[in-house]
């Protein structure tokens, strides 16, 4: 398992879907349609967010549920994708590509989210564990 969140390839492409998002949100059309700009953009921040919290979990289940909400972000940010290429903010290659990633993120995540719930480590190790020397009083 992965030392750092960073070292997740879920977590990379994520990130590359978040950059490729993150391209478009500047538009002239979806700076004037504030409302599906700000909901593109918080969708695809949830994904990497959740990613990140998700790792910080001190258990696989904990990881999975956090997952869980990432891909459901993921499926949003499609959806906010396809509103954005109906309202010509995106052009359709523009869509198609960046929703073959969303799909791609979704496939890994569903992998992912099936091997945490199989694998069930309960201590994922991750610096929950306190030194066990003793504390010192102070004195006065």
């Amino acid at each position: 398992m992965a030392e750092k969140v960073e070292e997740l390839k879920i977590w990379q492409r994520s990130m590359d879907f978040w950059r490729a998002v993150n391209t478009i949100l500047d538009r002239p059309g979806l700076l004037r349609d504030g409302r599906l700009r700000s909901q593109l953009s918080d969708a695809t921040d949830s994904i990497v967010s959740n990613i990140v919290e998700g790792f910080a979990q001190s258990s696989d289940k904990g990881f999975a549920r956090y997952l869980v909400t990432s891909k459901g972000s993921a499926a949003e940010a499609r959806a906010r994708l396809l509103l954005a290429c109906e309202r010509q903010y995106i052009t359709r290659d523009e869509f198609t590509s960046m929703d073959e990633v969303g799909d791609e993120i979704a496939r890994m995540l569903t992998g992912f989210i099936k091997y945490l719930h199989k694998s069930n480590r309960r201590d994922r190790g991750l610096g929950l564990q306190r030194s066990r020397q003793p504390r010192r009083r102070v004195s006065d």
